[in-house]
């Protein structure tokens, strides 16, 4: 009986389902059939939209009415061609209403061909559903107040979107903890190298005199250029989109034109040289007026500040050269040397015997800034490296190169990069940055070599809120252009005029150091405390070397953790739960190398295997070897660190120099505080768009540099001449993980 039953119970439960189901199909049914009219309109609108849309970026050159013209034909073709390719192929779709069919076919077929379309899709996908909901709420047999809630949950929803859409986003970053800006600096005093100099500034153009585009290179310019020919490393006088491009601008690489605007000192004598190139963007955004605030800043302190137009090679609204132009970037930077080489000889001209050829700097801003490094490598060659029939004789006094946010996209050879030589650098670069969202350019800054008896520098400055666009006036707080720029979080980023003061102030004192000699600055571009008076509050990572440094290691010999870079150097471990020597990665998608080595070191001390132990890291060095570490004139140790862990807010650790039987030791935190790990959310809405979502810390080495008397302050026994070994202590914390380079002495 009881089996009967049950059998009863489930036959009923069973049958129950299957009318909840059959009841549910019908219901779905019944409100498709109602809503498809909805859905359709609302794609259809939802294309239109997103085709207006890019029409905005559309720019023949020829005049409004052909762009569109040119927007119509692309719409008719996309619309009606892919539309009837679909209505003619898809027979099964006669089950349906074949309008409906067509038009989703066609629009989400259609994305597929243009750029964007993460945002096309959301847009169709949004207005599917809506237009759905609305048509649902219009058809027959549903209830009033049906309707009116469908309709508010469609006005509410798009309401909220549109809102969110324009909004500036949120702001999660970590605020500047008082311990951080309080922290000790060494005490140097200097002006503030970002105040206006005393000179009145002028300003003029150069160009072909002919340019289409540009009244102030064309019938507005003051001096004339000729034009060059860059065919022989980049032929872009063929093929449908260089021929577009040439309609718009009147020119290709067969002419490629000399344009420049100007910032000079009005007085007598001569002045150093210094170029700047913007990177890329809209081409027909024009990116060159947007160091105007530093040309003429830096033009009052006595300098000739020149800002290069290359937006011909920048992207436009079909075709991106996508790196290709980057030599041809930095080549025509040189060709603008040769330029003011040619003025400062000849009489007639206001540059006449007024540029001290023999102080020349380059800086370049994104793409800019990889062009400018490729004009230092190229400025010493005879020959071209892909063409040697094409002869260079440039060998102009580059003293120095200055990036900004850079790219690192040029290898002259298949995987073998441009390596800088003996000259100064500085690079700077946002942790807000959502173009470039990793340092690249630190490689640069890594690779970068000194030799001989001359002294060299290099500075580098990472700045938490810093954006891309912001450095230059022209592009500003928004790193790509609507429709992409709706999506991005721009609310931490710092205010534009405290972005360009750092410039300013970084830019300036570099300028002075490696043209005019005033090593007064060279304290500031080590580190950045000694000028956090005339900084605005906010986190900086910065790393500093010089032609003095010595290594004990710098891991870049083997692949023996146990040896270190000075010829007999040993190193040891103990209660290491991590050590490992491997490159530090950035956090873009590919986890790209930095280009150095250096050791991975954890500790935890209540693991049980190393329970109440302390860990140590330690370098022994033997005595043959201390003449190189010059120790009789080395004033500071120094080593590179940064936090390895997202989650562990501070890092600590004592630092042990040994001489012979006496060991003095210090605190980091009593000489340097590390920023606590500088997370980003760089977009709104990262399940749309996303950028560096899954690693939102950049790992970004600081350099420490402890003066050596300090360590005898610890301990008046110890000798630093006597110097036998090296010893990191991780008794400060209970767990953590560090990176560690560049351990040494300068």
């Amino acid at each position: 009986m009881l089996i009967v039953f049950a059998k009863r119970v489930l036959k009923s439960f069973l049958k129950s389902i299957k009318s909840i189901l059959l009841a549910g199909k019908k219901l779905m049914l019944e409100i498709i059939l109602k809503s498809w009219k909805g859905a359709t309109i609302g794609i259809m609108i939802g294309l239109i939209l997103f085709l207006i849309l890019l029409d905005t970026f559309i720019n023949v050159g020829i005049g409004w009415y052909f762009d569109v013209l040119v927007s119509l034909v692309l719409m008719a073709f996309i619309i009606f061609g892919i539309g009837y390719i679909s209505k003619t192929l898809f027979k099964t779709v006669r089950k349906f209403d074949p309008r409906f069919v067509t038009v989703v076919i066609v629009a989400f077929s259609a994305l597929s061909f243009l750029p964007m379309s993460f945002f096309g899709k959301t847009l169709m996908i949004d207005l599917f559903v809506c237009g759905g909901l609305v048509g649902l709420a219009f058809s027959k047999g549903i209830k009033k107040s049906i309707s009116i809630l469908l309709i508010t949950l469609v006005i509410v929803f798009n309401g909220y979107a549109i809102v969110k859409l324009f909004s500036q986003g949120f702001d999660n970053t970590i605020p500047v903890s008082e311990k951080y800006c309080d922290q000790k600096t060494t005490g140097w005093n200097f002006e503030d190298p970002s105040l206006d100099g005393p000179f009145k500034v002028l300003q003029l153009t150069y160009g072909s005199g002919n340019d289409k585009r540009r009244p102030e290179y064309g019938k507005n310019v003051n001096l004339k250029t000729s034009p060059v020919d860059a065919t022989p490393f980049f032929d872009q006088s063929k093929g449908v989109f260089n021929f577009l491009r040439k309609i718009y601008w009147g020119f290709n690489s067969k002419n490629y034109p000399i344009n420049a605007r100007v910032w000079y000192p009005d007085g007598n004598g001569q002045y150093p040289l210094i170029l700047i190139v913007h990177g890329n963007h809209l081409m027909t955004d024009f990116s060159d007026p947007g160091y105007e605030y530093l040309g003429k800043f830096i033009a009052s302190r006595g300098y000739i500040f020149v800002s290069i137009d290359e937006n011909f090679l920048n992207g436009n609204w079909i075709h991106d050269y996508e790196q290709s132009e980057v030599f041809t970037r930095g080549w025509i930077l040189l060709k603008h040397l040769e330029q003011w080489k040619k003025w400062n000889e000849s009489d007639g001209n206001p540059s006449t015997k007024k540029v001290d050829m023999n102080n020349i700097v380059l800086a370049g801003h994104s793409r800019g800034g990889a062009a400018a490094v490729v004009a230092a490598a190229i400025n010493k060659l005879e020959r071209y490296h892909g063409d040697a029939k094409q002869v260079f004789n440039f060998n102009f006094s580059i003293k120095g190169v200055i990036q900004i946010a850079p790219n690192d996209p040029y290898n002259p050879q298949n995987e073998v990069p441009i390596v800088l030589e003996n000259m100064n650098y500085l690079i700077l670069q946002g942790g807000y940055d959502q173009d470039m969202h990793w340092f690249l350019g630190n490689r640069v800054y890594n690779r970068m070599k000194f030799s001989g008896n001359d002294y060299h520098f290099k500075s580098a400055l990472y700045i938490y809120r810093a954006n891309h666009g912001q450095f230059n006036t022209s592009w500003g707080r928004y790193d790509f252009p609507a429709p992409l720029s709706w999506f991005l979080n721009t609310k931490p980023i710092m205010k534009a005029e405290n972005q360009r003061k750092i410039a300013k102030l970084y830019i300036s004192a570099f300028l002075d150091a490696s043209l005019k000699g005033k090593s007064e600055f060279i304290p500031l571009l080590k580190d950045y405390r000694n000028g956090k008076k005339y900084l605005p509050k906010e986190y900086y990572i910065n790393q500093f070397e010089d032609s003095g440094f010595k290594y004990a290691a710098d891991y870049q010999e083997d692949f023996d953790v146990t040896t270190a870079s000075i010829k007999g150097g040993t190193i040891k471990g103990k209660n290491l739960n991590i050590w490992s020597e491997n490159s530090l990665n950035f956090r873009d998608d590919g986890g790209s190398s930095q280009a150095n080595l250096g050791v991975y070191l954890g500790w935890d001390s209540k693991d049980l295997k190393y329970k109440n132990k302390t860990a140590e890291y330690e370098i022994l060095l033997p005595d043959s070897t201390l003449q190189y570490l010059k120790l009789k004139d080395a004033k500071n140790f120094v080593f590179f660190v940064c936090n390895n862990k997202n989650e562990m807010s501070s890092v600590d650790f004592s630092i042990a120099l040994i001489s012979d039987k006496d060991t003095s030791k210090i605190s980091l935190n009593n000489q340097y505080i590390l920023p606590p790990p500088l997370k980003t959310e760089l977009t709104k809405w990262p399940f749309i768009f996303a950028i560096a979502k899954d690693k939102p810390v950049e790992r970004v080495l600081q350099s420490i540099e402890i003066p050596l008397s300090d360590f005898i302050k610890a301990n008046q026994n110890f000798n630093p001449v006597k110097l036998k070994e090296i010893k990191f202590i991780f008794d400060k914390t209970t767990a953590g993980e560090i990176f560690l380079d560049k351990i040494g002495f300068n």
